[in-house]
């Protein structure tokens, strides 16, 4: 090659082909800006020269390229379609984001829990259960409002959130908080639903097959609401119920109560069954304090009282009139 550029006489036996490829390294030379004589064909110099060259016409053509009109409105294309799809996204997604299936968390306790169940809710509020309760609430609440169902009685402790309000549904009523603690017993298959308000102050409505019925009562702190399901009566009361956490503390308080009513709620704090042989001895009336004791003395205390014969099998216990 440099005895051609140099046009030495051996270069003279070559094909056309070769002849053109030849003219070209000359035009290319020729950019390098070098004189074609015997002494002045420095191959590395010359390719150092002609590398140097190309570098600077490709930059060259790389910046008219993108000072074409077309090229500079299709970049703004590029860039208002951006933006439209990014201010698009920031809009939809609080909507799109309710569109994703929400995870659920169930929680069963048992008939005859041996310790009593304590979960934690995503907001950090904490709901005791009792026996024989279910409650289903998202793995994370929604953006609006903080929503469980409930089949049996809790005792729910809700973090305050106005902006998020509590919302507890059951099979006839729903309860909303703001931020309160409150004690809630809506068993399936029962006709009476209620609600006391430790603090706080609690919504109770009316409810069926997910609609309100319209009826309600605002509960504040001390006072007791329910639901006679069978009657459709809502009502509520200034004095809260004296038992509505003995299932919790184990401390029961009895004044003049009738024996009925007294055995309800040895039921639900111990869990077991009871049964009168005669529907009068549930209208005698009993008074007093029992706190953390078994269930065993309670029974026999009344028994006693009452000149009562008790007989207990497993979880039944069954209170008979004594013959004279």
């Amino acid at each position: 090659m440099t005895a051609f550029l140099n046009k030495e006489p051996e270069c003279s036996e070559i094909s056309n082909l070769e002849v053109v490829e030849m003219e070209e390294l000359i035009t290319a030379w020729e950019l390098t800006g070098t004189s074609f004589s015997f002494t002045a064909a420095d191959p590395d110099q010359a390719w150092g020269n002609l590398q140097n060259k190309i570098a600077q016409s490709e930059q060259a053509n790389k910046f008219r390229f993108i000072k074409w009109p077309i090229f500079r409105i299709a970049a703004m294309i590029v860039v208002v379609l951006g933006i439209g799809y990014g201010t698009f996204k920031a809009v939809q997604s609080p909507q799109n984001h309710n569109d994703f299936p929400v995870k659920m968390v169930f929680a069963e306790t048992e008939a005859h829990p041996a310790n009593l169940s304590i979960i934690t809710l995503p907001d950090g509020s904490s709901v005791k259960l009792n026996a024989g309760t279910k409650i289903e609430y998202p793995e994370k609440f929604g953006t609006n409002s903080r929503q469980v169902k409930l089949s049996g009685e809790a005792f729910f402790n809700v973090i305050k959130d106005p902006s998020h309000p509590f919302i507890i549904e059951t099979e006839n009523a729903s309860v909303e908080v703001l931020g309160t603690s409150f004690n809630v017993s809506a068993y399936p298959n029962t006709s009476l639903i209620e609600v006391n308000v430790e603090t706080g102050k609690v919504k109770l409505t009316q409810y069926s097959k997910g609609k309100s019925l319209g009826a309600s009562a605002i509960l504040p702190a001390g006072e007791r609401g329910w639901l006679k399901v069978d009657q459709g009566e809502l009502g509520h009361s200034a004095i809260s119920s004296p038992n509505y956490s003995s299932w919790i503390t184990k401390k029961i308080n009895f004044q003049r109560t009738p024996l009925a009513e007294a055995f309800t709620i040895l039921e639900n704090t111990y869990h077991v069954r009871i049964i009168m042989e005669n529907p009068e001895i549930g209208k005698m009336s009993y008074t007093a304090n029992f706190a953390d004791l078994k269930l065993d003395y309670i029974v026999e205390v009344i028994a006693r009282t009452h000149q009562l014969k008790v007989n207990r099998n497993g979880d039944e216990i069954v209170f008979t009139r004594i013959k004279h």
